[in-house]
């Protein structure tokens, strides 16, 4: 030791050698991120390749129908019924780089992966290991369902990033200590954004600024302080298009209220009690003709699921306007939640199924993804030429286009080795096909568009199990009956299975188990089986450790 403080030269060389492993261990991991990250968009890439022109789904249009009247000045006279942040977003993008709906599909593929590398960054400040952050990754970024969604314009990458990014934010203010005040600024801002682009992101917001009150590290007026401002922006940008509509003088266009209601009112209001008796007579006969259609596994299609608007449209009686019909909808949902038991039903004969349904893959509405060439029929429908949609691009045709390597990445990955990487990896259960197709190893996998469980069943089961293991572990640990890894794993668990549940209540609770949902409950279902797994790998841990000590002491 003397040696070693009279020598500064050797003790510099030793401080190196102790330093080098970590520096090792760095460039490891920075390069094996990378790779992941290079993967995850080579998978978003492949699908963008072989489908090139089914970019509009079911409600696709109603968003771009927004952006180009924002565009063409012709504001004052659209009507559509959807929040104007999805439009807003697709305006900023034509902005920057002009008004395709290549540039949209791109920036939605390369969001959904920011979205993963939020997610991991959560799991990665709760204090689990790297390891288990790329898994949160992997899972959240490659899954198939979330690949196809994001290949289509809608509310769905948008949403789930911005959610994503109020979560990180989040876990950085409670796990990171970053400053209370500027954070919940932030979460506000971003809360206030997703809610603009989906109404139904409001569970997702309560839980994330409820989650960080809770789990703060700061006395009770300052968690109260930090609520109240992340509130008071959320609410700011919120009413920002109804204030800007206000100034203007632009009428209000309406919203989808009434429809989700009509679900409630269909599935469980009671039609021979309460209030309008003598319009919901009027809808009896043909609401319990469909009730009694019901079975345990659901309805056979989503056409027969939104038998509702049927029931909704026997109440009208002639010469009600829209505005009649609403309020008559609204008094018999509200009807059916205050009254104990209609509500009781649709908790449990529609709500507990729905959610069952499509956390599991459990019926063949929530299993089956659309074919993507099934979106030729909306593209056809829905032509925007303004947006340059439909392309015309054919399978494979935008890397012969477009990929223009310089030299030496020519040679090492040309354009026609680049397309057939790009095939591979598409066959790897990302293309539609009626049976489980290699993954890799032996493993089988579901390609979404089959009559199989996909990987949600096990992303599910591993969030039911990490629920369980909190429930159970945490009050046994006070008990000193087992050991408990760190709070910041329980609280980052917390969040994640809070937010998949949230995620996934509103649509099943207002609607159904509809397979697009499942988009936005995929990422946190990720980032939950990667803390179960940090979790049962830090027990295992402990106990090789306890098992070393006592074979020490004997």
């Amino acid at each position: 030791m003397r040696a070693l403080k009279m020598n500064p030269a050797l003790n510099q060389r030793t401080g190196l050698w102790s330093a080098l492993p970590r520096w090792v261990n760095s460039i490891a991991w920075f390069w094996v991120w990378v790779c992941a990250i290079g993967l995850a968009l080579m998978v978003h890439l492949a699908f963008l390749m072989n489908w090139p022109d089914h970019f509009i789904h079911e409600d696709s249009a109603a968003y771009i129908i927004q952006a180009e009247s924002i565009l063409r000045g012709q504001y004052l006279e659209d009507m559509m019924k959807r929040p104007y942040g999805v439009a807003a977003f697709l305006v900023l993008l034509s902005k920057l780089f002009g008004p395709h709906i290549l540039v949209f599909v791109i920036a939605q593929h390369l969001m959904s992966v920011g979205t993963a590398l939020f997610v991991a960054g959560i799991v990665r400040f709760a204090g689990a290991p790297r390891f288990f952050a790329l898994v949160a990754f992997c899972l959240a970024a490659l899954h198939g369902r979330i690949v196809h969604y994001d290949n289509t314009i809608g509310a769905e990458t948008i949403s789930n990033f911005l959610v994503s990014l109020a979560a990180f934010i989040a876990a950085g203010a409670a796990f990171r200590k970053w400053p209370a005040l500027p954070a919940a600024a932030a979460v506000g801002l971003t809360l206030g954004a997703v809610m603009t682009c989906r109404s139904a992101a409001i569970g997702q917001a309560a839980v994330i600024l409820l989650w960080l009150v809770v789990v703060l590290d700061a006395g009770l007026l300052r968690r109260l302080g930090v609520l109240a401002l992340a509130g008071f922006f959320a609410s700011a940008v919120y009413l920002t298009p109804a204030a800007i509509n206000l100034a203007i003088g632009k009428r209000p266009a309406g919203n989808e209220i009434v429809a989700a209601m009509a679900f409630v009112v269909g599935y469980s209001g009671d039609f021979e009690h309460g209030v309008h008796l003598d319009r919901k007579a009027q809808a009896r006969g043909y609401v319990e003709q469909m009730r009694a259609a019901d079975t345990p596994q659901g309805w056979p299609d989503t056409g027969v699921y939104q038998w509702p608007f049927g029931a909704i449209h026997r109440l009208a009686k002639p010469g009600d306007s829209e505005v009649d019909l609403e309020r008559v909808v609204r008094d018999i949902f509200i009807e059916t939640l205050t009254t104990p038991s209609t509500l009781y039903r649709h908790l449990t004969k529609h709500f507990l199924r729905e959610m069952y349904f499509l956390l599991f893959d459990a019926n063949s509405v929530a299993r089956r993804t659309p074919n993507p060439q099934g979106y030729e029929y909306f593209m056809d429908r829905d032509r925007f030429p303004f947006f340059g949609s439909p392309t015309g691009l054919k399978s494979g045709q935008l890397v012969h286009d477009y990929y223009k390597p310089w030299w030496p990445l020519s040679r090492l990955l040309s354009a026609d080795r680049l397309q057939l990487t790009l095939n591979r990896l598409f066959a790897r259960g990302y293309a539609p096909n009626s049976e489980l197709v290699a993954l890799c190893c032996g493993v089988e996998v579901s390609t979404e568009y089959d009559d199989f469980p996909g990987p949600i069943w096990w992303l599910s089961a591993a969030t039911l199990g990490l629920a369980l293991v909190l429930l159970i572990g945490v009050p046994a640990s006070h008990a000193g009956l087992v050991r408990w890894p760190t709070g910041r794993l329980v609280a980052g668990g917390s969040l994640m299975i809070l937010l998949a549940l949230a995620s996934a209540a509103f649509p099943t609770f207002l609607v159904y188990g509809l397979n697009r949902y499942a988009y936005y409950v995929i990422p946190f279902l990720a980032g939950s089986s990667a803390i179960l797994g940090s979790v049962l790998f830090d027990w295992l841990r402990a106990g090789a450790k306890s098992e070393r000590a006592e074979r020490g002491e004997a």
